[in-house]
């Protein structure tokens, strides 16, 4: 009994000693409340005076929307490509709105916008100090992905509201510059390459015509055989698919480096085709077998014999024939490749324009006076807890000793440095 009777005195005392701890706690607070609120009240105010004072910064932003990647494109594109055996040429799995947002964080895109917005001249930036002003320019533009729409914004800050704006519809305007400049699709190449093999093959088709031309008038025109025109049917077809192979081997070339399968392929391919073409047209035989679609053996008269004039004449117009076949076709892939180069290109659709900012980004009022309020609140009470504390050792006999003495080194250490600077 005697036992339980000492603890239950234990936890009372300790309970005791608790309340006496709290309200040590509290009590200080509660006794210096008007100087907490002072304080606090006079930091909101300070901070509020502050945010007021400082330089406001205004952020304009210009929302685009890149137009969608295309794919294979058009079928008569996909056949096209296929023909001349680069189907898989420029194909990359960048989209146009990643490659936007890479141009528009480099630094030659600032260049062109500080240049185009004059302002070098404008701030008196000398040629050394240029370069640090636009790596800092471009690593502030901040361009962001929307989250739910395939758009790209392009945000700047500046002091004055018309200047972001300003300068974010510069940046779209040097984007599209760029875009249209710089900008080298699959298309654009394929077109590049067919104008040039068009030009050749027009120049060689005129020079078929003028030779076939001075021989009509060296000669008169000699009936042809339905045997001798079904040979140059076939001569002006191998002939036209020599071309084309030798159109798509060239046009391998172009893009593959050193010996590959395919080229070797088409070699072989234009050797067999060769080698009908020198039957059909130098042999000897009566009859030439030649080998069609799906395998099909059909024999023809070689063009050795036929007359003399027959001959040549046939091989000026299977020259010709088959030259206007080259053209024709390349013509007609031509104008198939500035479609597709058209429908390639990637374009900027603007969706919104940046317009001058009303109301300031920074500094944030609200977000300031609350947070200066709760730092100056523990602050205040760190405060009271700091002079309550110095109270106490000042009154204690055994602390106040030593408090004094630190109070004294504190007061001779200050009086020397203003000594000191005088």
């Amino acid at each position: 009994m005697e036992n339980q009777n000492e603890m239950s005195r234990a936890r009372q005392f300790d309970e005791v000693d608790e309340e006496i701890n709290l309200i040590d706690l509290i009590y200080p607070l509660y006794k210096r409340r008007r100087f907490l609120i002072l304080f606090c009240v006079l930091s909101v105010a300070a901070v509020g005076i502050i945010s007021i004072a400082m330089p406001k910064t205004y952020e304009a932003t210009a929302v685009i929307l890149p137009e969608a990647k295309q794919g294979t494109g058009s079928e008569l594109k996909a056949a096209f490509l296929e023909q001349f055996g680069i189907s898989g040429l420029g194909a990359t799995t960048a989209t146009p709105a990643e490659v936007f947002e890479s141009v528009l964080k480099s630094r030659e895109l600032a260049r062109g916008v500080l240049s185009r917005y004059n302002y070098f001249h404008i701030m008196g930036i000398d040629n050394k100090s240029r370069q640090k002003v636009i790596d800092g320019f471009a690593k502030s533009v901040k361009v962001k992905k929307g989250r739910k729409e395939p758009t790209l914004s392009v945000s700047i800050d500046s002091h004055d509201p018309t200047v972001a704006a300003d300068l974010a519809n510069t940046y779209i305007v040097e984007l599209d510059k760029y875009n249209r400049t710089n900008m080298v699709t699959s298309a654009q190449r394929l077109r590049k390459y067919i104008e040039e093999r068009l030009q050749a093959a027009n120049a060689e088709l005129e020079l078929a015509q003028q030779e076939l031309r001075k021989f009509q008038e060296q000669n008169r025109a000699i009936s042809i055989s339905k045997q001798a025109e079904a040979t140059l049917k076939v001569l002006s077809e191998l002939e036209a698919r020599r071309v084309a192979l030798e159109v798509q081997k060239a046009a391998k070339e172009k893009f593959y480096r050193g010996q590959h399968l395919e080229i070797e392929q088409l070699n072989a391919q234009m050797e067999a085709i060769q080698k009908n073409i020198n039957r059909l047209t130098y042999s000897e035989e009566p009859r030439v077998p030649v080998e069609r679609e799906k395998g099909k053996v059909e024999f023809y008269i070689p063009l050795t014999c036929i007359p003399a004039l027959n001959f040549d004449e046939s091989r000026l117009l299977l020259k010709v024939k088959a030259k206007t076949g080259v053209v024709t076709m390349l013509t007609t892939q031509l104008e198939q490749a500035k479609l597709d180069e058209a429908r390639d290109m990637p374009t900027i659709n603007v969706l919104d324009r940046a317009h001058p900012p009303e109301r300031p980004i920074k500094p944030r009022l609200k977000l300031n006076i609350l947070l200066g309020a709760v730092v100056a609140l523990f602050l205040g009470i760190f405060l009271i807890f700091f002079l309550e504390y110095t109270h106490r050792v000042g009154q204690d006999p055994e602390t106040s000793p030593k408090w004094q003495e630190i109070k004294d080194g504190l007061t001779g250490t200050i009086s020397f440095f203003k000594k000191f600077r005088k």
